[in-house]
């Protein structure tokens, strides 16, 4: 598990306030790629990575505030062609405001059908 820090952005705010829900999914993705730490292992000439499925869980509100949103984020799951990545989205005072999951499908970059997740995605998301 990493933490990504993540700075809310004033236009990521809805007219209540709050930050939209919509912009979950963007924090989201930042930690994704905090996670994964090189953009050529999510797309390149052979591979894309695709999102098939995201769920989040709202737990409170986040509201506006000069200090980022931390998320943790780990692998809970790897199968042969797929992924699952966990988040807890937290406050700068560490309460949790969100919970999600991603499901992520490594793809061939030309015919878009499911491969093998290559090695060298593996190593990079568990390195262990």
């Amino acid at each position: 598990m990493i933490t990504v820090p993540v700075h809310r952005r004033f236009s990521d705010l809805d007219p209540l306030g709050h930050v939209n829900n919509v912009a979950y999914h963007d924090y989201l993705q930042e930690a994704r790629v905090g996670l994964i730490g090189d953009l050529a292992l999510v797309s390149n000439a052979d591979y894309a990575q695709i999102v098939v499925r995201q769920e989040i869980r709202h737990v409170r509100p986040l509201g506006y505030a000069r200090e980022a949103v931390l998320i943790d984020v780990w692998i809970s799951q790897m199968a042969r062609t797929s992924y699952t990545v966990e988040y807890r989205i937290r406050d700068a005072d560490g309460e949790v405001a969100a919970e999600a999951t991603t499901l992520l499908a490594v793809v061939d970059a030309e015919t878009g059908r499911p491969v093998r997740i290559p090695e060298a995605v593996r190593l990079a998301l568990d390195p262990a």
